[in-house]
């Protein structure tokens, strides 16, 4: 590449940069959204303590929200070291992953194909879809960019060990690729795209009658690694019981969502309009015509690549959308969403640069008038998708108007109702919490959290007969729930019926043994029903399971006055 043209790609690296920067400039001003990041950082104690030698340990086995990512959990704990538990920095942080990611995809296409302004193209429609705010808005999606950046790394490190057959970058695309992993279990499908890059644009790669056996042996350890990290990803999911069975979503659900999911994102793509948090599974609602109709757009898209096979972007942009898109169709059910627009951070750059090399193709012998009004169609599209950007950006201010606005886009929507509660409740707004459990509970009345803090907001707003009713209604969905059952039993307290709030509190603590909000107010209840021996008993408990717990001691002192110790 000559001094000039180098010149432009810096330029152009520059200016890519700054649009981003300016498109996404309000995240700094973001707050936490009740959104999985209670679960990685505000409600996290060993997160919310920083970077320690205690809190690193257990960053190396952690599960927490049903992921293996010990490299993202050193990165909210940096964070919190750096900046404590603010929101702001966190975004600002995320963003500038955002930014090197899309450097380093421009870098790729640059590198691999030499061809700067297609390559600025494809990474600008990476850098300014609509489809990618979720996760450059969303703090507990940092994993999805830590993850990429060692992925894009690796492919250049893939790239540099091609041209020089430097077996030192080969080992440092397979460092890269755990550490990917290590970020998020989703580049399990890494390897897969080396194999790509091979293909086009690189046209490289083992060659003759070994060529497969050869390939098989260069391929080993990233297979390894992302068997690992699978089995990993599984143990974590069950811990949380995150992963669907069979039962809850047969295969007939599955393979129809996946199909429609594939159709879906591609239709977002082209058309991002009615974007939102959650997006529910249909379950049984889906309807045989959508899924059919999906089946033979990708039918018809199947057809296509092959016939346009003699360009090799168009048929590895295509296996790389399906291929990287696959762990996250829904064939293995985490959550009970159908698809998610962070799903779409990697997979569409596979469409992408297949558009764009598709174009170049069609206008290879054409005159430069049409390179030049194709150009200006790319800049077009891209500038209205940075304007729809900031547009759908805005709704990932807080939970209120992100749910809200989930809630208004996606109809019979009991997550972003459930959560829209949960926002409400944060601002002390009981009466419209309620009405958001409700709703959720409505739409999906097997949804236990909808019927047990519909519990708790009937309970603050004063109706505790019915907020025992919810109560009821939340522990024939979960039995075994502990805290269900000891809501419960504080709203028995309050109609006075202190006794069966006792056999309550006894369950929650027999499914839970060490939950000291329970067994303290068994001790306060039997004390003053005279049970004297059983509420010291209880009390030495909490006492020993939490020395600070406030007021303990004094009841204990209590009790030992009137037994005259």
């Amino acid at each position: 590449m000559t001094v000039a043209r180098k010149r432009d790609a810096w330029l152009l690296a520059a200016a890519l940069a700054a649009l981003t920067a300016v498109v996404y400039a309000p995240v700094h001003r973001f707050e936490f959204l009740n959104y999985d990041d209670s679960v990685y950082v505000t409600d996290n104690e060993h997160v919310s303590q920083g970077m320690n030698a205690q809190t690193f340990r257990w960053s190396l086995t952690a599960f927490d929200g049903g992921n293996y990512h010990p490299l993202t959990l050193w990165s909210h704990l940096l964070d919190v070291s750096l900046f404590g538990v603010a929101s702001g920095p966190m975004h600002v942080e995320n963003l500038v992953w955002h930014i090197v990611n899309t450097l380093l995809l421009l870098w790729i296409f640059c590198a691999a194909t030499s061809r700067i302004g297609p390559s600025a193209i494809v990474a600008a429609l990476f850098a300014l879809h609509p489809l990618n705010v979720e996760t450059v808005a969303w703090i507990a999606e940092r994993k999805s960019l830590l993850s990429t950046t060692f992925w894009f790394a690796a492919l250049l490190t893939h790239m540099r060990y091609r041209r020089t057959l430097d077996r030192r970058f080969y080992w440092t695309t397979v460092a890269l690729a755990a550490l990917a992993l290590l970020a998020k279990p989703m580049a399990v499908t890494l390897p897969l795209t080396l194999v790509l890059l091979d293909v086009w644009p690189l046209n490289t790669g083992p060659r003759g009658p070994s060529a497969l056996r050869r390939y098989a042996v260069e391929l080993a350890p990233y297979v390894a690694l992302s068997l690992a990290s699978g089995i990993l990803t599984i143990v974590a999911q069950r811990s949380v019981d995150a992963m669907q069975t069979l039962k809850e979503y047969p295969w007939t659900f599955r393979v129809g969502n996946a199909v429609v999911s594939f159709v879906w994102y591609l239709k977002a793509m082209v058309w991002p309009t009615h974007l939102a948090a959650f997006y529910p599974h249909p379950m049984e609602t889906l309807a045989v015509g959508e899924i059919v109709l999906a089946a033979v757009v990708l039918a018809v898209l199947v057809t296509l690549v092959v016939i346009g096979r003699a360009i090799p972007a168009l048929v590895v942009g295509a296996v790389w959308y399906v291929g990287t898109l696959l762990p996250v169709a829904g064939f293995i059910q985490v959550g009970s969403q159908a698809y998610a627009d962070r799903y779409a951070y990697i997979p569409l750059i596979g469409i992408f640069f297949a558009l764009v090399w598709l174009v170049l193709w069609a206008l290879e012998k054409r005159s430069p008038a049409w390179r030049k009004a194709a150009a200006v169609v790319a800049v077009c599209w891209i500038a209205g998708l940075s304007i729809d950007t900031r547009a759908e950006l805005v709704y990932w201010h807080d939970s209120i108007t992100l749910f809200s606005h989930a809630a208004e886009v996606v109809p019979q929507n009991a997550m972003a109702h459930l959560n829209l509660g949960m926002a409400y409740v944060q601002k002390n707004d009981m009466t419209r919490a309620l009405l958001n459990f409700k709703k959720s509970a409505e739409i999906s009345p097997w949804e236990v959290d909808a019927f047990s803090n519909m519990g708790n907001a009937l309970r603050i707003l004063g109706r505790p007969e019915e907020a025992v009713t919810a109560y009821h209604q939340a522990l024939d969905l979960s039995p075994d729930d502990a805290s269900t059952h000891y809501n419960l039993a504080v709203a028995l307290v309050d109609l006075g019926r202190k006794q069966d709030a006792m056999v309550e509190l006894n369950r929650a603590i027999r499914f839970k043994a060490n939950y000291v909000k329970a067994r303290f107010l068994l001790g306060t209840l039997l004390a003053r029903a005279g049970q004297l021996p059983a509420a010291r008993e209880q009390l030495e408990e909490v006492q020993r399971l939490d020395p600070s717990y406030p007021e303990v001691g004094r009841w204990i002192q209590r009790i030992d006055e009137l037994q005259g110790r």
